[in-house]
């Protein structure tokens, strides 16, 4: 199992972190802004779709939001 936003997600051969941005129900925004941990240490997004996810592992998602 893998854990996306606190949500258990069953770990398969293959799975990269764009899977689990996917699961974690980001489709409507773009990758590129996205901040992504994977284990505590930062995902770059050009790497979003090359990194590897291992079973056990702890995926974090966020979305900037501008304010004022």
């Amino acid at each position: 199992m893998v854990t996306v936003n606190n949500k258990e997600m069953e770990w398969k051969e293959g799975l990269k972190v764009s899977d689990a941005i996917l699961f974690g129900e980001y489709v409507e925004y773009n990758f590129p802004i996205l901040v992504v941990s994977q284990n505590g240490l930062r995902v770059k997004s050009e790497v979003f779709k090359t990194t590897p996810v291992n079973d056990g592992d702890v995926i974090k998602i966020m979305q900037p939001l501008d304010g004022g």
